[in-house]
């Protein structure tokens, strides 16, 4: 059937004909035009079908949707003239118990209306006529009606607002940030007033696109002030004042906004070029703006500097989602699904729907009092998705009471801004996340064809600008009272605290959580121990933070520690990728109670790309955000201490090309010393995994006194010029009085290896961990870890799984790759080895230098460590040996790990977690 076919038809016959004699011929017409199958084509009709049977939510009885098609779309009719309103009420009624498809469409055989009904995104209705159908016209965008159609049946993701939300928003977000760039650099006002003037007018934008405004009065308000530049302060300052408390703007009516956004009536003058850039920004759509990510783009173009100060971040929707959903939006829909059963009990009595229906309002009731708390809430994304799924799960009580026979003016949306709190400390951030919030609530109002309130805008003193750890007069900040805490606080690590915030912001800081957040934890920890305290003095039910991934770890962890004391983790993302001021990162996202939550999930990133994900129940989430064996508790042994270290910091431009290091061994001095005592090959980290070999070398003073190091001229030529001029403006005095030395110059390190020809390293964080040898005269750096041995059978040991799965799991991952950390307390001294016979050492040993010869065959193939174990994992995966000698590396891994095993006296194989367990046994029998 061809469109014009279509349109002609269904114009005839939707007059004259009612819902139940014309639905499915129409339907079926509507497949023959974009050529798919109708349902009869699913003989089972499970996945599709027409007059599908489900039972109505809140009064038990059968209900049929007029077409299902599963993972796209419920479709519900009205006869031509009646309400497509209730057709679309019918079809949210139906589609929690149908599994929630993507797509809702209602039909009077005359007009079609798509709904969007994805998870975490405002909602948006695609309006289609039988001309639009007949012409193939653009409907939305570069979306026609028939593409639109094809989408609702082929590929309903096409149809996701937040595609064309997020290139709308980027757009609109850019025009504004230079005006706002523009503005600073003229000094026609300080950043709060900047930022205050700018949210007015892009609410304005806004409101002018969804009707809140009569439509093009910003483009002529913005043409006129165009013409005459000098009159653009008044014209807003007119209509701001018009916004205030209603009135007129020439002829135009203007409705009562106020709300604090528009308190008074004051703007800045605007030059010809900001007229341009705020010209392009309103021709755009702000209808279609996506608010969860509107705010951050926003921040980012305002002020990338105290973004990146203030240690924010960008925010994606999913991960957003995998904290509200659970936190939030699991307690409550547990909490509607009894509501609904017991109101499908009542419902069934004789006169019982009016209990029934006092039910679902009771509940109501108690939806509109769920507070959301956001102690960290940048410019409001965290919010504005916890109101979208809120008000989501508020109308689908609406229906629900609609259909116990409520009216719809009886059950009104409860749902509101003024539930969700906000703290934030930079004042563009927090002007951005009241508006965020409003424009999110009337995106949500405008799909549903609410009303507008009058004042448009309520002032929300919920979102505060402030600090939320500390008062000014340096006391602990109190958060308000919440059901709910979500959200991201900044991401400083503890080495940069004092950098970021200030030496005595830090002290101050210290003081206040002594005892409760160790002093060397992370900056996001402090926001996790205020959660935690919330939840354990019964003000909070739950909450749910993103963190930095070294939470899992060291001092960090003591935190997460105490919040299994005091209750539990139910939900754990660790390892996540993460992207910061364009840096590849890793987070960890965790939800958490007080233990009454009986279901307990870990989840993590599969796939070579980390593009799907999994999630399983486990029995415990332990304080390292691992299931199974707990390793948290592993003692560090004695009989380790002593053989690990890290290697030397020299923290400044101490470093060579090892030509020109080379070049000056035996330049001579005036006292005759040489300067291959202070001159050393250099290791660092990518010389062991991409097999590069040392490339630099370094000049050493190691601690001698300034007089003695004077006497090598030219290496104190080098650090008179490249490290001096630097250390004499560091903020710690020992860097300044002794700066022709490292930062750390590891004495123990040196004394414990100075008899010995060669050591075993480690870089600190490595994909596939591996130790490797270097010689004892080359200086390893601060990103390897070094254990003093020059035995086979050390070598064999560390390199085998056994001490492989250990190390990672007591480390955290880190960076693009999710590279696992080791560190010499917690992933070497806490290692039981094992006390073998002189025989199983000898078979360790001749393993060790299996796998030694295997490595170097690889090497001569030009490959690092890296590159032959990514080999190695693609050959266990595949069984296909890419790379010659790829097979001979597994061989002695294998041999390695029996030999290693039966040093323990165990049976191999044997799994991780077994492994684990009985090497924590091993870690509590030792002294």
């Amino acid at each position: 059937m061809n469109p014009q076919d279509f349109a002609d038809k269904w114009r005839q016959l939707a007059p004259n004909t009612s819902e139940r004699a014309g639905y499915q011929e129409h339907f079926r017409d509507l497949c023959a035009l974009v050529g798919e199958p109708t349902p009869s084509s699913d003989t089972t009709g499970q996945d599709y079908a027409f007059e599908k049977a489900v039972k109505k939510a809140g009064t038990g009885e059968q209900g049929f949707a007029d077409v299902f098609k599963r993972g796209h779309f419920i479709a519900e009719y009205k006869a031509k003239g009646k309400s497509l309103g209730r057709a679309l009420q019918q079809a949210l009624l139906y589609a929690r118990e149908l599994d929630n498809p993507p797509l809702l469409i209602v039909s009077d055989l005359n007009h079609i209306e798509v709904h969007t009904n994805f998870t975490g995104s405002s909602p948006r209705r695609f309006d289609l006529s039988l001309d639009d159908i007949a012409y193939d016209r653009p409907v939305a965008g570069d979306l026609t009606a028939l593409q639109i159609l094809r989408a609702a049946f082929t590929d309903p993701a096409r149809l996701d607002p937040r595609q064309l939300r997020e290139r709308v928003t980027q757009d609109a977000t850019a025009k504004i940030g230079e005006v706002a760039a523009s503005l600073r650099k003229s000094e026609a006002g300080n950043q709060t007033q900047i930022a205050h003037f700018l949210m007015r007018v892009v609410f304005a934008m806004f409101s002018e696109d969804v009707g809140l405004l009569e439509r093009g009065l910003l483009t002529r308000l913005l043409e006129a002030a165009r013409r005459n530049p000098a009159q653009s302060q008044g014209l807003f300052s007119q209509l701001f004042g018009a916004m205030r408390g209603g009135g007129y703007f020439g002829v135009s009516e203007i409705r009562h906004f106020n709300g604090g956004l528009f308190d008074d009536d004051s703007a800045l003058p605007l030059t010809v070029e900001q007229i341009d850039d705020l010209l392009a920004a309103a021709r755009l759509d702000w209808s279609e703006v996506e608010p969860a990510i509107f705010g951050t783009l926003f921040e980012g173009s305002l002020d990338k500097d105290i973004r990146k100060q203030r240690g924010a971040h960008y925010t994606g929707v999913q991960d957003i989602l995998r904290i509200v959903e659970p936190v939030i939006m699991q307690p409550l829909r547990r909490e509607w699904e009894a509501v609904k059963a017991e109101a499908e009990v009542q419902a069934q009595k004789r006169g019982g729907k009016r209990k029934a229906l006092e039910t679902v309002q009771a509940f109501r009731e108690r939806l509109g009092g769920v507070r959301v708390l956001d102690p960290a809430c940048g410019s409001g994304n965290f919010l504005v998705v916890a109101l979208t799924l809120l008000l989501d799960l508020d109308q689908e009580t609406r229906v629900t009471a609609m259909e116990l026979g409520a009216g719809a003016f009886d059950v009104p949306p409860i749902v509101h801004p003024r539930q969700f709190h906000g703290i934030e400390i930079e004042p563009f951030a927090h002007e951005l996340a009241s508006v965020s919030i409003w424009i999110a609530f009337f995106q949500w109002q405008a799909a549903h064809g609410g009303q507008w309130p009058t004042p448009v805008l309520q002032r929300l003193h919920t979102v505060e600008n402030r600090d939320a750890l500390l008062n000014e007069d340096t006391t602990e900040a109190e958060w308000p009272q919440a059901d709910f805490i979500v959200g991201n606080p900044p991401f400083i690590g503890n080495t940069r605290m004092r950098q970021v915030l200030g030496s005595e912001s830090v002290e101050q800081l210290r003081q206040v959580f002594a005892g409760r957040v160790p002093d060397k934890a992370d900056f996001v920890t402090y926001w996790l121990e205020k959660a935690r305290a919330e939840i354990e003095a019964g003000r909070t039910r739950r909450a749910g933070l993103i963190m930095t991934n070294s939470v899992r770890g060291g001092a960090s962890r003591k935190v997460l520690e105490r919040v299994k004391e005091s209750g539990d983790i139910f939900v754990a993302w660790p390892d996540m990728p993460w992207v910061q001021d364009g840096a590849a990162v890793r987070v960890s996202e965790v939800a958490f109670d007080d233990g009454s939550e009986q279901e307990r999930y870990l989840g993590r990133l599969t796939g070579a790309q980390e593009d799907q994900e999994e999630i399983r129940q486990v029995g415990t989430i332990h304080p390292d955000l691992t299931a199974g064996v707990d390793l948290t508790g592993a003692k560090r042994l004695k009989e380790n201490a002593g053989r690990s270290f890290e290697g030397v910091k020299p923290a400044g431009k101490f470093d060579l090309p090892a030509a020109e290091a080379q070049a000056w061994l035996d330049l001579p001095n005036p006292s005759g010393v040489s300067n291959r005592d202070v001159l050393r090959p250099y290791i660092g980290g990518r010389d062991i995994t991409e097999a590069k070999g040392p490339g630099r070398w370094i000049i050493d003073f190691a601690d001698m006194p300034l007089a003695q190091a004077e006497q090598y001229r030219r290496p104190m030529r080098q650090i008179l010029d490249s490290v001096k001029p630097v250390r004499d403006t560091n903020n710690e005095r020992s860097a300044r009085e002794y700066w022709w030395r490292y930062k750390r110059f590891s004495p123990a390190l040196r004394q414990a290896s100075k008899t010995l020809s060669r050591l075993l390293v480690t870089p600190r964080h490595m994909k596939h961990r591996a130790f490797d040898w270097i010689p004892a005269d080359a200086l390893p750096g601060d990103a390897l870890t070094v254990v003093v041995a020059e035995d086979d059978y050390t070598f064999g040991i560390l390199n085998s799984s056994l001490h492989v799965w250990w190390a990672t799991r007591l480390g955290t991952s880190l960076g693009v790759g999710n590279d696992s950390r080791y560190t010499p307390t917690t992933s070497f001294e806490t290692f039981p080895f094992p006390q073998p016979t002189e025989a199983q050492r000898l078979k360790i040993e001749e393993a060790a230098r299996y796998l030694e010869q295997a490595r170097s065959y690889l090497r001569g193939a030009g490959l690092g460590l890296t590159a032959m174990y990514n080999a190695l994992a693609t050959y266990r995966e595949t069984g296909e040996e890419a790379i010659t000698g790829t097979a001979t590396l597994g061989d002695a891994h294998d041999m390695l790990d029996q030999a290693v095993a039966a040093a323990y006296s165990w049976e191999w194989p044997l799994a991780e977690e077994d492994v684990l367990a009985r090497l924590l046994e091993l870690n509590r029998e030792r002294d």
